[in-house]
């Protein structure tokens, strides 16, 4: 469910009462730097966040919703707003808990790896064609920067979270698809996914090319690493 009518101040209401209706507590909480694997919700930020600066808002958000804070890979490894340990994705940490909010975050297959057994995908990203809105549960298309504010202002009930019990899995309402049947394949130079379903344009693929069917002179378009470098990260169809 994207949320597009009225404005951002609207839509991010109309997301609190969706998720509140599903069965999510927000007068209570658990330390922001609970690990990522133990966490029942996680507020991750993707490069999206833009400057360092507005990782408080994120910080912010996450006290309000009850969450730890997670990112992508690059915004750990690359950007290193975060340590290593907060990233989540396939060669990172795994969430199998409840509610994930993804803020700026794109949804690469290497991240939706990571998310996979999540109960309940949030998105919010200013890409309304971002892959992360195909893979989510609820979304909002806007500015990581507006929406923050709003939605942690909508979560904050006026007094100190109460410590969270001990966590139960909430069940999905359906199962849904995470990433194309014939799977990602990823550079272990830099991490850049090769996408059948885009190919390579600049490099002279045709959107539609499989990975198996690319020259063997094709090399990754962000470091030049050989073909042969790649790994496959098969998908489930189904996520459970």
């Amino acid at each position: 469910m994207i949320f597009k009518d009225g404005d951002a101040k609207d839509q991010v209401k109309a997301l609190v009462d969706a998720l509140k209706k599903d069965g999510y507590d927000f007068s209570v909480g658990i330390n922001i730097d609970t690990p990522i694997a133990d966490a029942e919700r996680v507020v991750s930020i993707g490069k999206g966040i833009g400057d360092k600066k507005n990782v408080k808002l994120a910080q912010e958000l996450a006290k309000q919703a009850g969450a730890a804070l997670g990112s992508s890979r690059p915004v750990a490894e690359t950007l290193k707003y975060l340590p290593l340990n907060r990233y989540v994705g396939m060669s990172g940490q795994k969430f199998k808990g409840n509610l994930y909010i993804a803020v700026g975050i794109s949804g690469a297959g290497q991240h939706l790896k990571g998310i996979k057994d999540a109960t309940t995908i949030v998105a919010i990203n200013k890409n309304g064609n971002a892959p992360i809105f195909k893979n989510c549960d609820y979304g909002i298309v806007g500015d990581a920067l507006e929406i923050l504010p709003l939605l942690t202002k909508e979560l904050d009930n006026g007094e100190e979270k109460q410590p969270a019990p001990p966590m139960k899995k909430m069940k999905r309402s359906k199962p849904k698809k995470t990433a194309p049947s014939y799977g990602l394949y990823v550079c272990n130079g830099c991490g850049y996914e090769y996408d059948a379903a885009n190919g390579d344009v600049e490099g002279e693929v045709a959107p539609g090319t499989k990975f198996e069917k690319l020259p063997e002179e094709w090399i990754c378009p962000t470091c030049g690493e050989e073909k042969g470098h790649f790994v496959k990260v098969e998908f489930p169809e189904e996520r459970q």
